[in-house]
């Protein structure tokens, strides 16, 4: 069962929420809206239209790629749509995450299986769903770990214990050694139920045939997805660099007018009230060069150079690199987008919060280089409540509307509707009323010898420490007379928010896959929702 849940707004930027409400002020800087009527059907007629990569070329790529991963039939037949000159595809994408990563991860791809099959039957044209693996990102520290709920139902972090010198993740070297701690420790720490030996085995199976994270990320992602036909593509990939080299070269001939465009937007941004996603140097070129490690390039006079100068190309050289050597350069994050929706026909993105953040900086370069950028489809989010935690909030009558608020204010309600003692008032009182006894005891003593005054006061600090005894041994009894509300609010706390986060910014799928089995994914599948938004998903009902 599913429900939609609105979250509390605070939590959401600023930009993000005013598009899901589909603000003026913010629609205009993401281009269409994506509740406006017709809006796809338009815009897969202007990106077929204004598509200039070789669709044979993509398609050898891909079908090559997903190949490797070992894809399913389903894979390959959405592989052979990009074939049709009327195809288009929904896009979405993220850094690769140990074990699939966290669950926003999954939400993305599922929402753009959901979005393309929409699609397709409302435009009567092949939409095919597209996963851009961020293999070239080189922040480990985003990839290697997860969170898994143990046997006790607590939060517990399983890391990738490897050597990281600053290269993109997709060109790290995946030892045994790691791989197998990971699932080892995996194993010892989830409850341990029919399902965990099978899932166990094929995670096992996919690490034996990965070189890289990013290879292990990519077939865990293909053995998930294959019934959904999910079509993985990795920017590592020769072919892919060359397919991005048109935009490299436009971005160093027409940087100017790319700097112009991007200036005027962000001041538009702020005269809007929004914060920027991404501060940007403006000597930054939008190009990072490839030596083992990604380094920026600035352009300094008339070279393009490293910030240490170390190496420095002319506008023509680094032109001939382009077109000789495109696998020597890699986009930043504001290019990325282009090099997307131009090796690609994107008729809708997926992004998350903060992608939906730095979008609205990257639409005023697209006009620049003569690309059609895609409507914009924010990831639905998902709370999973399990059967366990249901039973929970219906003990105690905790309304939908507060699950993901503060659950401490609701146990402490909770607590008092059910005891008639209010310690803390109680001894707040208590502490008041002895105040202002010795500070008319004071004012008595002063009479007799101004220095009892200091002395009462110093009596009263140890009044006051064996109040606080009395008050701690007071709380311990409340607690344990209440030790299973207690505990039972702590498992919510610990299952809906772990470490005070969005459940999905924190465990990976596989918390619920070796404790539900199949029966929770294909679920989920089912009822995975078509319209942005956050919403909770009850397995089992």
């Amino acid at each position: 069962m599913l429900k939609t849940y609105m979250l509390p707004g605070e939590k959401l930027p600023g930009i993000y929420k005013d598009y899901l409400q589909n603000l003026p002020q913010a629609v205009r800087f993401l281009g269409e809206h994506y509740n406006e009527s017709g809006v796809f059907a338009k815009k897969a007629q202007r990106v077929c239209a204004g598509y200039k990569t070789d669709r044979q070329r993509l398609f050898r790529m891909l079908w090559d790629y997903n190949r490797d991963l070992d894809c399913s039939e389903e894979t390959e037949k959405q592989i052979e749509k990009l074939l049709d000159e009327q195809a288009v595809v929904v896009l979405c994408g993220q850094q690769t995450g140990l074990l699939s990563g966290p669950l926003y991860t999954i939400y993305k791809a599922l929402g753009a299986v959901k979005l393309a099959a929409r699609l397709e039957q409302e435009l009567a044209r092949p939409v095919v769903p597209v996963f851009w693996i961020a293999a070239e990102d080189h922040d480990f520290s985003e990839a290697n770990n997860c969170y898994v709920l143990d046997k006790e139902n607590k939060p517990q972090r399983i890391d990738l214990d490897l050597e990281h010198e600053g290269e993109p993740v997709g060109q790290m070297r995946l030892t045994a050694e790691a791989g197998q701690e990971v699932l080892e420790v995996l194993k010892a720490r989830v409850p341990q139920t029919e399902f965990v030996p099978d899932i166990l085995a094929w995670l096992e199976e996919t690490r034996r045939e990965s070189q890289t994270p990013a290879d292990w990320f990519a077939r865990i992602m293909a053995k998930l997805f294959a019934a959904e036909g999910l079509v993985l593509f990795n920017p590592l990939l020769e072919e892919a660099r060359a397919l991005a080299a048109p935009v490299f070269a436009q971005v160093v001939r027409r940087r100017q007018e790319v700097q112009a465009a991007l200036s005027e937007r962000e001041a538009a941004l702020r005269a809007e009230g929004y914060p920027l996603q991404v501060e940007r140097e403006d000597d930054a070129s939008f190009l990072l060069l490839v030596e083992g490690r990604r380094t920026g390039l600035y352009k300094r006079g008339e070279y393009f150079s490293t910030r240490d100068g170390a190496v420095s190309y002319s506008e023509d050289d680094l032109l001939a690199l382009i077109a000789e050597r495109p696998e020597k350069l890699s986009p930043n994050v504001l290019l990325r987008p282009l090099v997307q929706d131009s090796i690609f026909p994107t008729v809708a993105f997926i992004p998350g919060p903060g992608e939906t953040s730095y979008f609205a900086q990257v639409t005023a370069m697209y006009a620049v280089f003569g690309i059609e950028p895609p409507v914009l489809w924010p990831r639905p989010g998902v709370t999973v409540v399990e059967p366990r935690l249901a039973r929970y909030l219906k003990k105690y009558d905790v309304p939908e509307r507060e699950l993901l608020r503060d659950l401490g204010d609701v146990l402490q309600r909770e607590l008092k509707k059910k005891n008639d003692m209010d310690i803390d008032s109680v001894f707040e009182h208590l502490r008041s009323h002895l105040k202002l006894e010795y500070d008319h005891l004071k004012r008595e003593l002063v009479k007799l010898n101004p220095q009892l005054e200091k002395l009462a006061e110093k009596n009263l600090q140890h009044v006051y420490s064996q109040v606080r005894y009395l008050e701690d041994k007071a709380e311990e009894e409340y607690k344990k007379k209440n030790e299973v509300m207690i505990r039972h609010f702590a498992a919510l706390e610990q299952g809906l928010k772990p470490n005070g986060k969005l459940q999905e910014r924190v465990f990976c799928v596989f918390t619920y896959l070796m404790k539900y089995g199949p029966g929770f994914w294909e679920q989920l599948v089912e009822e995975f929702p078509e319209q942005p938004g956050h919403h909770l998903f009850y397995p089992g009902k």
